[in-house]
């Protein structure tokens, strides 16, 4: 008897679980909202139309080549040529805009918020020159952190699901087909995919579309990484009880650079606040102008070289 109603509360469960026409159904619903965006002639990312009048929303490093010619490709559409609207690079993301016609565009709706953390999410992108795939993931953490890729940092949340090259720009969305996120990045190593994946998070989707205007942001352009993330050799360099955070890839002729700052300098110290995590560093960093001064402590990874370094920062943009 006890096993009979375990056995059917287990059956009651994967009926639960597996809820195919429902996934079938939320393919059907936010597909034809769904476009490819060609560079140049070129499949180069995802994207979805978020507004009737026909915005397109992507991620800004799959337009930013070369070439200035964009077009979207779809079976709903067809192939339409797209008109650059706005950029903001600080959050990966672009706007476009299709021609204008009679009868509205379908349009995904942006959620209210991100889901909790283990809800399930579904990407809609083209990896890999595969057309149109569902993919799906879930909210790994719903707290916002900064991904490095491209030369930039991005607000990011992490998804356990995998974006291969490709979906970059296409939507996260929840079951009932709203935008919770845009795929921007994948956790890699020399070994491939992590299995982790970023999505510029829907807060800050919804404040570009509404601005509709290139967004700026300020920046050193240098990369800042975690003391505890480093090698054993260069954490033995360091005296005992060091904090702070890591320059690295400090980009040739930039702001950090000009000021004589160097990958494996410590940042000991930024405006007199101490920081060890990146994520309230750079949240700091993004609420000053581009333009306006940053001083920071700095030393060398023995604790060598301590000085104190004045720089203005730059534009992201």
């Amino acid at each position: 008897m006890v096993k009979y109603v375990h056995s059917m509360l287990i059956l009651s469960t994967l009926v639960l679980t597996l809820p195919a026409l429902s996934a079938q159904g939320l393919y059907k619903k936010i597909s034809p909202a769904c476009v490819e965006i060609l560079v140049g002639g070129r499949l180069d990312g995802s994207g979805a139309i978020v507004c009737p009048s026909g915005l397109v929303l992507t991620a800004c490093h799959v337009i930013r080549k070369q070439s200035k010619r964009y077009e979207a490709l779809s079976t709903e559409l067809g192939r339409k040529p797209l008109n650059l609207i706005a950029t903001y690079r600080g959050s990966d993301l672009a706007l476009l805009k299709l021609p204008a016609r009679d009868k509205p565009y379908p349009a995904l709706p942006l959620a209210r918020e991100i889901p909790p953390e283990g809800k399930p999410v579904f990407l809609l992108g083209s990896p890999i020159f595969r057309h149109h795939l569902l993919l799906r993931g879930t909210v790994a953490r719903r707290t916002e952190t900064y991904s490095w890729y491209d030369g930039a940092f991005t607000n990011t949340i992490p998804i356990c699901g995998i974006g291969a090259p490709g979906s970059s720009g296409g939507p996260w969305v929840n079951p009932k087909g709203e935008i919770i996120g845009v795929q921007v990045a994948s956790v890699t190593t020399a070994k491939g995919h992590q299995g982790v994946s970023s999505a510029v998070p829907v807060s800050s989707i919804r404040s570009f579309i509404a601005k509709k205007e290139n967004v700026a942001v300020a920046c050193i352009q240098a990369a800042v990484e975690e003391l505890w993330g480093q090698s054993s050799q260069l954490i033995k360099k360091m005296p005992a009880g060091t904090e702070g955070l890591l320059l690295r890839q400090v980009a040739t002729g930039g702001v950090a650079a000009k000021a004589g700052l160097k990958n494996e300098d410590l940042i000991l110290s930024a405006d007199g606040k101490t920081y060890v995590r990146i994520e309230p560093f750079l949240a700091m960093l993004r609420k000053k102008k581009p333009g306006t001064g940053i001083e920071l402590e700095i030393c060398s990874p023995n604790g060598e070289n301590r000085r104190k370094v004045s720089l203005k920062t730059a534009t992201l943009e």
